[in-house]
């Protein structure tokens, strides 16, 4: 589509408004004659219709009347229009009293009735592409809350249309009074939407901040209305705000909550997908679900998310109390869901036989696991007992008891690893994909993703508690990446993840790979979390390097050079199969491991380890 310059557009608009008025004023005054059945005396019709059309010419252009977009028109720009009309008609009786004999031969209903016929279908044409562009005529009622603190608005024009009509449905009483709109795309500058003048581009906002503090006292609050925004943008917003020391908020994910202030993840660039949850709704209909780990980040979200579904029951694990209590009560208050909780170790196979005995679960969902790498490097005795014999309890016990499905919470760090954490979900991985051998009647696979937005041990809480107490900020290295996502997006797709695979062979194991984007970089990520807070990083607040610690990697990687990705039908979900060439081989080293492990042999762990992965090279406390 062609796509008009502003001053084009609003030239083109004015030109068909002044016709249309001319064409209007012309057809009225002719009917007018014609019903009397004679001739217009001294070509009246002509001079009146020439008068009217030069008046609104002159009208629109000193009262902006040209700058509405048509699709995005509100009461506020109607009522523009009809001022404009009647000032247009106004003058024109003003120019043929005064230059033309006193307006005679003019007959004295003729601007009423052409200019409401006028008005009229200036109205109607841009309600025609309304209803052809929008799909509806609905306009945005907006009643004096000038006393209010100044807004700007920024984001695509048919999302800050979409914003504006939404608020005004909503009846919402607004904590501020927009004053413009900034236009991420498009070229409106100088137009309106919803009768709010478009003020400009990102560009512009300095400036726009500048004048409206001049104006009113006091800065604009800069709000984005798009969910979602690509990650240079959120940056150049963010360093745009603090160095204005004007507040930056968005829209909530849940539009019933309003506006908030900017977070961490509105950093890192993600849009969430939009999925299909149907097969996660087959998959867990009338179903026992067991979740491990379940007071932690994942655990705690993926109930959340399993509660909106008709499950039979869920099976809560934990073994930390405060983590259980948390989740038990927040399911508790909900009062919609059947489920138990049991506070216990995963590593403890009496107690594990004990639940699965009494609650025979048919899906599984393993999210515990220790996962914070350099506290894993000086525990590893402890990683190995927790992620690799805690993994094989669950998974020989979801064997043993009929589970119909198990799947694995797993990590980037498994992919060529570098520290005991990343080896031990590595063997877990393993385990799994041995777990559908030898005729195993269950549906097995593992998930694989990055870091997780706040959860516990990230650097995002840990950034937001050193800016809080004045800095410094400690990064690692200055070039150190790594890929985030939020703990929403990643339960659910978790969950896809589980329904794909239960729609395979059961004897096919597979390890399924999420899109984490671009990875992030973590200096860059400090730097914006600070200006967040409307500080100057290195001025206000110094960021400190303090070097890779043992087991960390510059960079995570998601899949290694040897394993072949193949897409799913879920975007966002890709998935690559496997096999152990010999599952009795697998188990007999990893019962090898775990030996070594509960006699605290750290010589035989190491050696162990090894064996099980080449390439991995065991460094802290082994």
């Amino acid at each position: 589509m062609l796509k008009l310059a502003p001053w084009a557009t609003k030239t083109l608009v004015t030109l068909y408004d002044v016709l249309l008025g001319a064409a209007c004023m012309y057809g009225v005054m002719r009917l007018r004659f014609l019903y009397e059945g004679k001739l217009a005396p001294e070509h009246i019709d002509i001079r009146t219709t020439l008068i009217f059309a030069v008046s609104c010419l002159l009208v629109w252009v000193v009262m902006r009347a040209n700058r509405a977009v048509w699709r995005f028109m509100s009461l506020d720009d109607a009522r523009i229009l009809l001022v404009a009309v009647i000032w247009s008609s106004i003058l024109t009786l003003i120019v043929l009293f005064l230059f033309f004999n006193r307006a005679e031969h003019l007959p004295r209903s003729v601007p009423f009735i052409a200019g409401s016929f006028f008005f009229s279908m200036l109205i109607l044409s841009r309600a025609l592409v309304m209803v052809y562009l929008n799909g509806d005529v609905q306009a945005l009622f907006r009643w004096g809350q000038r006393h209010k603190p100044p807004a700007i608005l920024i984001g695509r024009s048919h999302i800050l249309h979409s914003y504006m009509r939404d608020e005004a449905m909503k009846n919402r009483d607004n904590s501020y009074y927009i004053r413009g709109l900034i236009e991420t795309e498009g070229g409106n500058k100088g137009r309106s939407i919803r009768g709010v003048p478009v003020i400009g581009s990102l560009s512009d906002i300095p400036g726009v901040v500048a004048n409206i503090e001049r104006l009113h006292g006091t800065k604009p609050i800069l709000v984005l209305v798009e969910k979602y925004t690509d990650r240079k943008r959120a940056a150049r917003l963010v360093r745009l705000s603090s160095a204005l020391g004007a507040r930056l908020e968005r829209i909530s994910s849940n539009k019933d909550d309003g506006l908030s202030p900017f977070e961490a993840a509105d950093l890192i660039g993600r849009h969430a997908k939009t999925l299909d949850m149907k097969p996660v709704e087959r998959l867990l209909k009338d179903k026992t679900v067991m979740i491990t780990g379940a007071g932690g980040t994942i655990g705690s979200e993926l109930v959340s998310q399993i509660a909106r579904y008709e499950t039979k029951q869920m099976i809560l694990i934990d073994s930390s109390e405060v983590n259980l209590y948390n989740i038990d009560r927040a399911l508790t208050l909900d009062g919609n869901v059947d489920f138990s909780s049991y506070l216990g170790d995963i590593r403890d196979r009496a107690h594990m036989e004990e639940i699965f005995k009494d609650e025979k679960p048919d899906i599984i969902l393993h999210a515990a696991a220790l996962k914070h790498v350099p506290l894993m490097e000086a525990n590893p005795i402890a990683t190995v007992l927790t992620n690799v014999g805690g993994t094989k309890v669950i998974i020989d016990l979801a064997l043993e008891y009929g589970a119909e499905s198990f799947t694995l919470i797993s990590t980037d760090k498994a992919v060529n690893p570098s520290n005991i954490m990343g080896a031990s979900k590595r063997i877990a991985e393993m385990m799994t994909l041995a777990s559908t051998m030898n005729e195993a009647n269950i549906s097995s696979c593992a998930v694989r993703f990055g870091n997780v937005l706040a959860s516990n041990g990230s650097v995002v809480p840990l950034f937001e508690k050193q800016i809080e107490n004045g800095g410094p900020v400690t990064v690692t290295d200055k070039k150190v990446t790594r890929y985030f996502m939020t703990k929403e997006e990643a339960a659910s797709l978790v969950l896809q993840a589980a329904a794909l695979n239960g729609g395979q062979r059961k004897e096919v194991s597979a390890i399924y790979v999420l899109d984490m984007g671009e990875p992030v970089n973590i200096t860059h990520l400090a730097k914006q979390l600070i200006r967040l807070r409307g500080l100057i990083p290195e001025k206000d607040i110094k960021i400190k390097y303090t070097g890779l610690r043992s087991g960390e990697k510059m960079e995570e990687l998601l899949i290694s050079n040897d394993e072949k990705l193949e897409s799913t039908y879920v975007k966002g979900i890709d998935r690559f199969t496997d096999s152990i060439k010999d599952a009795k081989v697998l188990a007999k080293k990893i019962d090898t491991l775990l030996i070594a492990a509960q006699g605290r042999d750290r010589k035989s762990v190491k050696k162990a380890l090894v064996v099980l992965i080449p390439e991995f090279a065991p460094n802290g406390n082994l």
